[in-house]
C-alpha cells in the first residue's frame, strides 16, 4: 500500500578519473580527489540546501564511522526536504510532492556554486518520483535508468572556453585565467605562472584534503587501538615515496571489489542500499587502515632504511581515492606488490562481527576484489598511468570471471546467499618509457614472442578457498618464489645452481625467439650444471620452457627489478 509519493532528484558525479588526473602534479590530483569525496556534503548541503530550506537538519558531515546510522530514514522526519541518501557519486534528495517544486531550482544554484568554487568538475541531474510502501521507498530503478539516460544525451560544459590567443595551462591544458603569483602551485623560479581555475582550485585545497585524511585515519587507528609512535605524513610529490638516488619508478594502484552490482541488487529498498553501501566503505576504510598500521610499524621498526629513503615521517604510500569498494594508491615500484597484495588479503578475510568497522552484512564483511598495478617512470603522466592501472584491473577481473559457475546476471530476487565466495587477482605492467597507449597494444607489440604470450598473468590471491585449489597454475606465489629464486644471482654466495644474473637477461631475450634457441639454451644450462628456478607448479616449464602457448619467465625476470626480498622477510615478522 503506497503511504505517500515524493518527488525526488537524484545527482551524480561525471567524469571522475578524468577531473581527479588530468594534472601531473601529485598536489592537484589529491585536491581533486578531496573535492570529489566532498562535493555533496560542501557544495550541496551547506552551499545550497541549508540556505534554501533553513528550517531543515540538515548534516554535511561524513558520519560512515558512525554505525547507529546506518538504518536512519530521513524522510520519516523532514518538513519540506531531506538528503536521502549520498554514496558511490550520488546523492539522492526527496522533496515532499505537496509543496513547491525546488528540484530545479536546487539544480540551478548547486551547477552555478560549481562552476565559481569547483570549475572542471562535471554533475548529472535526475528528476522522478519515489513511493513510499511500507515504509520503505521505492521505484528507485527508474531513477538511475533516467540517470543514465541523461549521461548519454547532455554534455556539459564547465571550463572556461579556450581560444587561439589565450595562454593554456601547462597541467591540464585549459585556459590559464588564474595568475599564480604567490607560487601556489609551483614555487616561483622568476617569471609569474598562469594556471587555469581548474588547477587553482585543486591546489589551494590540497592542506584542507591532506588534514581530512589524517583525521580520518587517527579515527580509525583510534577505534582500533592503534597508536603510532610518530606523526607519520603522506608524501606531497611522486619522488618523495621514498625512491633512493637512480630508481626512477613508482607504481598506481588501482583496487576494485568483485561483483558489487550483484550485491546491491539483493537491496530490497534504499533503507538496505544505504547501510550497504556505508558498510563496503567501512570495511574498505578499515582495510587500508590495516595496511597503514603495518606500513607505520615497518617505519618505526627500521624496517624499509635500507631499501628506501623516506623525508621526516614521511610513509611509501599515497591514497588517492578510497571510496566503497575503490582505492587508488601511489607507492615506490619496489613495495608495490607487497602492498597490493597485502591490502587484497585484508579485504578478503572475513571482518569479525565485533570489530570497530561493525559489519552487520554477510556480503559486506568479506570482500573479494581485484587489482591494476602500472609501474611507471616518476615523471609519466598521470591520467596514462592510472588509466593503464584501470585497464590492468579489468584484465585482472576476465581472469576472475573465467572461474564463476554461476550466471546471476538475468536472476531475479536475488538474495545474500546466492552470491559465491569470489577470487581476487592482480595483474602487473611495467613501462620503461613511452609505449603504445592502451595495455592491448602493449602485450601486442612487446609481449608477443614466436611462441606465444610472454605476459603470464593475471595472478590469483587468497587461494585457500577450496574451489580455488584445482588449478594452482597462476597463484601469485609462483611467481614471487620464481622472482626470489632469480634474485639468488645477487646475493654474495648464490644456491651453486641458480643462474646467474647474465643467463637471466640472456633467458629474456631467449623466450622472444624460436624452439629450437629455447632448446638451446636449457642445454647450455645442463652443461653449466644450472637450473631454472624450481616452482612446482610450473613444472611444465621447465623442458620447453613453454606450455599452452605462455610462458612465466618474463614476468618473474621484469619483477626482479621491483620486488624488496629484504622488505618481504620484516614484513611477515609484522603479521
Amino acid at each position: 500500500m503506497t503511504e505517500k509519493i515524493f518527488k525526488a532528484l537524484l545527482i551524480d558525479t561525471r567524469s571522475i578519473q578524468r577531473y581527479i588526473y588530468s594534472g601531473n602534479r601529485l598536489r592537484t590530483n589529491v585536491g581533486a580527489s578531496y573535492i570529489v569525496d566532498r562535493i555533496f556534503f560542501d557544495v550541496l548541503i551547506d552551499g545550497v540546501l541549508k540556505k534554501m530550506f533553513p528550517d531543515e537538519n540538515f548534516s554535511a558531515l561524513d558520519d560512515v564511522w558512525t554505525p547507529a546510522n546506518d538504518t536512519v530514514a530521513p524522510w520519516e522526519n523532514m518538513n519540506s526536504c531531506c538528503v536521502a541518501y549520498v554514496g558511490g557519486g550520488n546523492a539522492l534528495l526527496l522533496f515532499d510532492s505537496s509543496k513547491e517544486d525546488k528540484r530545479v531550482e536546487v539544480v540551478k544554484n548547486f551547477t552555478r556554486r560549481l562552476l565559481v568554487e569547483r570549475p572542471g568538475l562535471k554533475v548529472g541531474a535526475a528528476l522522478g518520483k519515489l513511493e513510499l510502501v511500507d515504509g520503505e521507498l521505492k521505484k528507485l530503478d527508474e531513477l538511475y535508468t533516467e540517470l543514465k539516460n541523461a549521461q548519454n544525451n547532455i554534455f556539459p560544459a564547465v571550463n572556461v572556453p579556450y581560444s587561439g590567443l589565450t595562454l593554456s595551462c601547462e597541467i591540464n591544458g585549459e585556459a590559464a585565467n588564474f595568475c599564480d603569483a604567490k607560487g601556489l602551485i609551483r614555487e616561483r623560479d622568476g617569471d609569474v605562472r598562469f594556471y587555469s581555475q581548474e588547477t587553482a582550485v585543486k591546489s589551494k585545497i590540497f592542506g584542507k584534503a591532506n588534514e581530512d585524511l589524517r583525521n580520518r585515519f587517527d579515527k580509525i587507528f583510534e577505534l582500533k587501538n592503534f597508536e603510532p609512535q610518530f606523526d607519520f605524513d603522506f608524501p606531497a610529490e611522486v619522488d618523495k615515496l621514498g625512491q633512493k638516488e637512480g630508481e626512477n619508478y613508482f607504481a598506481i594502484v588501482h583496487v576494485d571489489g568483485n561483483n558489487m552490482g550483484l550485491k546491491f541488487r539483493t537491496c530490497k529498498n534504499l533503507t538496505e542500499r544505504r547501510k550497504l553501501s556505508r558498510e563496503i566503505k567501512r570495511k574498505t576504510e578499515g582495510a587500508f587502515a590495516d595496511l597503514l598500521q603495518k606500513i607505520i610499524r615497518m617505519k618505526e621498526s627500521g624496517g624499509f632504511d635500507n631499501v628506501l629513503k623516506l623525508d621526516g615521517n614521511d610513509l611509501p604510500i599515497r591514497p588517492l581515492i578510497i571510496g566503497g569498494d575503490d582505492v587508488t594508491f601511489l607507492c615506490p615500484a619496489n613495495m608495490a606488490i607487497l602492498f597490493t597484495k597485502t591490502l587484497i588479503e585484508i579485504l578478503d578475510a572475513d571482518t569479525p562481527e565485533n570489530a570497530p568497522e561493525h559489519l552487520t552484512e554477510k556480503i559486506s564483511r568479506h570482500m573479494d576484489s581485484c587489482a591494476g598495478i602500472a609501474i611507471l617512470p616518476t615523471k609519466y603522466p598521470f591520467f596514462r598511468g592510472y588509466r593503464l592501472a584501470e585497464q590492468l584491473c579489468d584484465s585482472a577481473k576476465k581472469s576472475m570471471r573465467k572461474l564463476l559457475t554461476d550466471d546471476l546476471d538475468s536472476k531475479e530476487n536475488l538474495s545474500a546467499e546466492d552470491i559465491p565466495r569470489g577470487s581476487s587477482w592482480l595483474d602487473f605492467a611495467i613501462l620503461h618509457g613511452e609505449q603504445a597507449p592502451t595495455l592491448e597494444q602493449i602485450r601486442a607489440t612487446e609481449y608477443r614472442g614466436a611462441l606465444g604470450n610472454l605476459h603470464f598473468g593475471a595472478y590469483r590471491l587468497c587461494n585457500e578457498n577450496a574451489e580455488f585449489k584445482r588449478d594452482r597454475l597462476h597463484n601469485l606465489e609462483n611467481l614471487i618464489s620464481c622472482t626470489k629464486q632469480f634474485l639468488n644471482s645477487k646475493k654474495k654466495n648464490p644456491p651453486p645452481e641458480s643462474m646467474a644474473n647474465n643467463k637471466i637477461k640472456e633467458l629474456r631475450g631467449v623466450l622472444q625467439r624460436g624452439k629450437d634457441d629455447a632448446q638451446k639454451f636449457l642445454r647450455q644450462l645442463k652443461y653449466q650444471g644450472k637450473k631454472l628456478p624450481h616452482v612446482p607448479d610450473w613444472d611444465n616449464f621447465t623442458q620447453t620452457l613453454w606450455h599452452d602457448g605462455t610462458t612465466p619467465y618474463v614476468d618473474a625476470i621484469e619483477l626482479t627489478d621491483f620486488y624488496s626480498e629484504e622488505v618481504e622477510r620484516e614484513w611477515q615478522k609484522l603479521m
